[in-house]
């Protein structure tokens, strides 16, 4: 279907084409998203911490350069895939084998990153892969694409990996789930609950306060989507849906639920 297939450029255009829609999308939403909380009546998440100015200064430069990173693999990834670089056969373009392979691909990418999240939380590789991300204990959303390069090449290299190994009708696959995952991820770290009621529990979906709690707590919610892998291996926060159901709730609501528990 051609609605459904992107036009060809070089691997260098498109390379440029995703860093330019990215760090579009990361300086429109985060500006968006910084005004609107100032007014918003969403619940603030760690409500009497503020993340330093300086450091939401380090966030916005690291991330400048991390989403050339990222681009660098997704480019790459669209440019593989239409170009025929694969290990297996594409599936022929319909919005049907469209839809399956974007649900395929995130639930992919979750599992891709719940494990590669945990492995740079070890010891072992901690300081010097994922501490400078960390150090946002109250994440803001400028700070959801501060990473390390190393950091960077193993939660990105998902993308070549996808477009190699999976049978994709369409580069758009790639393309549409990277920009689901941008602004999911820039949502995660709002500091403000924006998910929504889609993300209410029991749902399978994370809300801004799955991510909220990993920064907070350190030791929990590595995922990046759903919550099937933080409950399958036990690392889901205990208090995640108790909190979530809360911070859903108006502001005042939640205030008042708080004192009502005390």
């Amino acid at each position: 279907m051609n609605g459904l297939t992107l036009m060809n450029l070089t691997f260098f255009q498109w390379w440029l084409s995703c860093y330019t829609i990215l760090i579009s999308l990361y300086f429109s939403l985060s500006w968006f998203i910084s005004n609107d909380i100032k007014t918003t009546r969403l619940a603030k998440i760690q409500k009497d911490k503020e993340l330093k100015l300086e450091l939401v200064k380090r966030d916005i430069k690291q991330s400048v350069k991390s989403l050339l990173l990222i681009s660098f693999f997704v480019g790459s990834a669209i440019w593989l895939n239409q170009e025929g670089f694969t290990v297996v056969s594409a599936w022929e373009p319909s919005i049907l084998s469209f839809v399956l392979w974007l649900l395929v691909s995130m639930f992919l990418y979750d599992t891709w990153f719940y494990w590669v999240h945990r492995i740079i939380h070890t010891k072992r590789f901690y300081r010097r892969i994922h501490l400078w991300h960390h150090r946002s204990k109250s994440p803001v959303v400028w700070s959801n694409n501060s990473d390390t390069l190393l950091d960077g090449v193993l939660t990105q290299s998902y993308w070549v990996f996808a477009a190699l190994v999976l049978p994709m009708p369409t580069a758009l696959v790639i393309l549409v789930h990277k920009i689901y995952d941008q602004v999911t991820g820039m949502l995660g770290h709002a500091g403000y609950e924006y998910g929504g009621m889609l993300t209410l529990p029991p749902s399978p979906f994370a809300a801004v306060t799955f991510h909220d709690q990993h920064h907070e707590h350190f030791t929990c919610n590595y995922a990046t989507q759903f919550l099937f892998w933080d409950k399958l291996m036990g690392t889901l926060h205990p208090d995640y849906n108790d909190v979530t159901a809360r911070n859903l709730k108006s502001p005042q609501q939640s205030t008042q639920d708080k004192i009502e528990n005390t």
